[in-house]
């Protein structure tokens, strides 16, 4: 038996047995952390154990109910025989039960089975994910007004997962592991925890990832380890990332710009993209539109058409202000900022498409913080990421590559060894947090 079968197994049969004490007269207990838990959760958890100790006796057990197993054990086995069992106590049909067999930190195959509704979803490492023994795939919904974007909490939201409900079309509170469902089978396009454990996300990774959506956490640390998770399909993935992120609170204050220089009042605005350094547009702000952005971290403008206007606040393409300054005479601002779309209503991501692109070793750097905070399966980068031995030894492989080009006088070769070596070296340091501005900042400071 393959562990894809095996995780599936296990779900099936532990859900079965919670399945049977459903709407029953159950005891309802309070554990310290304050959540509910009946004997419906025990008996599932204490069959599943049963079952993976008879099949695969060397293997170590971590369960929310009974504790950890073989905790030495190479190969683990995550359990959370009721996801939801607010729901499950309440008679609600939308929990699940979750199975997950990780090796380190990876997380080889998971299963969550609806026994209540007869869905099961169920995916492996490099096999695909499959919901009722049908190939599984995210949707392609890339426009935020047909969006659905789920979650489990409603009292702790933070700020950026207050943004990402308010965007989408729809957003409801299809929680617990039941929103992953939905996303992994096309159904919805984001479901957020901003807080859960790692026997509620295990299950959860090979199957959003295999059927070609995003997971990530709030963090940035891995999905066993965060205490928050983040699925969605590949198309709103780098949206999502952005609305989430809270990037610092810009500086400027009002009277460090002058509006007097102008009848009307304004001051020109030129926005430009943090990462990339590209200029994405030119706009005027007037005193109450420089206010607006200050107390909300978003781009306000003053529009002779829209009067105070509040980019993307309805297209969804918001601007996140990274920085606020001012030219030498106080009336000109260049506002740094991470756009969630397009800044041209074209649909261009620049008004000045036509313009000369980015520089190409600054693009470059956007390119991989931008894989590294919103991972794409099939990215060369994003693998590189994961794996810290594999980028190092690509980053000593390339050095010796470009050693070699110099040492026999190849000009050509020489140069495109030295691209690839400066495309690992950026990787390398991606995760250090150090990137292309703190090397420049260095050098800067070496300059004599």
């Amino acid at each position: 038996m393959n562990l894809l079968e095996a995780v599936e197994t296990v779900a099936r049969l532990a859900g079965a047995r919670a399945l049977s004490q459903f709407r029953s007269q159950l005891a309802v207990e309070t554990k310290r952390d304050g959540s509910p838990v009946t004997e419906a959760d025990r008996a599932a958890e204490r069959l599943a154990r049963e079952w993976i100790a008879a099949q695969f006796p060397e293997d170590g057990i971590v369960g929310e109910e009974l504790g950890v197993t073989r905790p030495e054990a190479k190969r683990r086995w995550f359990l959370d025989p009721i996801d939801g069992t607010k729901a499950f106590v309440r008679g609600v049909p939308l929990w699940g039960t979750m199975v997950a067999v990780v090796e380190g930190d990876v997380v080889l195959a998971g299963a969550v089975f609806y026994p209540a509704l007869g869905e099961c979803v169920v995916a492996a490492r490099g096999q695909g994910c499959f919901w009722n023994g049908v190939r599984a795939q995210v949707s392609n919904v890339a426009k935020w007004a047909d969006a659905t974007a789920l979650t489990t909490e409603v009292k702790r939201q933070p700020e950026g997962l207050q943004r990402v409900m308010a965007r989408a079309g729809v957003s409801r509170t299809w929680g617990d592991c039941y929103g992953y469902l939905l996303v992994a089978t096309g159904r919805a396009e984001v479901m957020i925890d901003p807080v859960l454990n790692a026997w509620d996300a295990a299950a959860l990774v090979p199957i959003i990832e295999e059927a070609g959506g995003v997971i990530s956490t709030l963090d940035g640390r891995g999905p066993l380890e965060s205490g928050s998770l983040i699925a969605c399909n590949a198309a709103l993935a780098p949206e999502v990332k952005t609305l989430l992120s809270t990037p610092p609170r810009p500086q400027l204050t009002v009277p460090k710009l002058d509006f007097t220089k102008s009848s009307n009042g304004l001051v020109t605005v030129v926005t430009q993209h943090a990462h990339s350094g590209e200029v994405l547009m030119v706009a005027h702000a007037d005193a109450e539109a420089v206010t607006r952005t200050l107390e909300t971290g978003e781009m306000h403008y003053r529009s002779r058409t829209r009067g105070l206007w509040h980019k993307g606040a309805t297209s969804g393409n918001v601007q996140r202000v990274v920085s606020l300054s001012t030219d030498c005479d106080g009336d000109a601002v260049l506002a740094r900022v991470l756009p969630a779309g397009p800044a041209c209503h074209t649909g261009d991501e620049t008004c000045f498409a036509t313009a000369p692109k980015a520089e190409a070793l600054s693009a470059l750097a956007a390119t991989i913080a931008q894989r590294a905070a919103s991972p794409q399966a099939s990215s060369y980068t994003t693998k590189l990421l994961g794996d810290r031995n594999h980028r190092l030894k690509k980053l000593g492989e390339e050095s010796a590559e470009l050693v070699m080009a110099c040492v026999d006088g190849d000009a050509p070769r020489a140069a495109e060894e030295a691209a690839d070596l400066i495309y690992h070296l950026l990787v390398a340091l991606e995760p250090l947090g150090v990137g292309l501005d703190d090397v420049r900042a260095v050098l800067s400071a070496r300059a004599r």
